[in-house]
């Protein structure tokens, strides 16, 4: 198994991802034949469960884009069916302490560098136990930056070893700031942004964001980020929607369509 967003991550390439939220397989099939490094999803907030992971995962075998998910908790259990199932990694959430970081990279690993308990299920029924031989090297451990506990701990946490990266959940980010969700330009989120870039530079950590669109994904990668999402399955069809209606009603594309008709 050979992780192509780690290995692009690792040598500091830009990297673009796709945030699923839906638990629908022909959208994942479709999502993840453009051209995207890696598709994440998301077990935290997402409309899915796990029993849709085990129907997602199969159905984007056989491409490029790594499969990642966000698991719900920093809990091993959770980490290690989302594994089992057939991702390459995890991006774990509320990681506030650099001992959170040490549980979720135990987790990940199987002994002597961690504690994942062994029985790869997918990637066994693919690859058979040479998976073993690998999976140490190859499952991305991904930990949120998302609290003003966890920027209190940053140094902390990004030198933990086995932490392949940080990522920033930036709405949750501004909620610890005391911000309003979005309030991205205040300079305090700009300064907490410095900040858990220079600790990934520090560290050789790969940077992660999760962007709301495609033009926070270009400006984070323009900023130092490495890695990025360009928006979600359901913000992709709702703006579709949105396009293709307001084109119907003869309204220019920056004229708000009305949702109910109407011309």
């Amino acid at each position: 198994m050979l992780n192509l967003a780690l290995q692009k991550w690792r040598a500091k390439e830009p990297s673009l991802g796709i945030w699923s939220n839906l638990p629908d397989i022909h959208m994942a099939e479709v999502l993840c034949r453009m051209d995207v490094d890696w598709i994440c999803f998301d077990l935290q907030h997402g409309l899915m469960d796990y029993s849709d992971l085990t129907r997602l995962l199969p159905a984007i075998t056989g491409v490029p884009t790594t499969p990642l998910v966000r698991v719900a908790a920093n809990q091993p259990e959770q980490i290690g069916k989302a594994l089992d199932a057939g991702a390459q990694g995890v991006i774990v959430p509320m990681v506030n302490s650099a001992d959170d970081a040490r549980r979720a990279v135990a987790a990940c690993r199987y002994p002597p560098q961690g504690s994942r308990s062994c029985g790869p299920m997918r990637d066994a029924m693919l690859e058979g136990m040479s998976y073993l031989a690998t999976a140490n090297q190859q499952v991305a451990c991904l930990v949120m930056i998302e609290t003003a506990e966890g920027l209190r701990n940053l140094d902390e946490i990004a030198a933990v070893e086995g932490v392949d990266g940080l990522f920033v959940g930036p709405m949750d980010l501004c909620y610890g700031l005391g911000l309003a969700p979005g309030n991205f330009t205040d300079p305090a989120f700009t300064g907490a942004i410095a900040a858990i870039l220079k600790a990934c530079e520090k560290n050789a950590l790969a940077a992660g964001i999760f962007g709301v669109s495609g033009e926070m994904a270009a400006n984070s990668i323009a900023s130092g980020f490495d890695f990025a999402s360009i928006g979600t399955d359901i913000s992709f069809i709702r703006a579709g929607a949105l396009q293709t209606l307001s084109a119907a009603q003869g309204k220019g594309k920056d004229n708000a369509p009305n949702p109910r008709g109407g011309y």
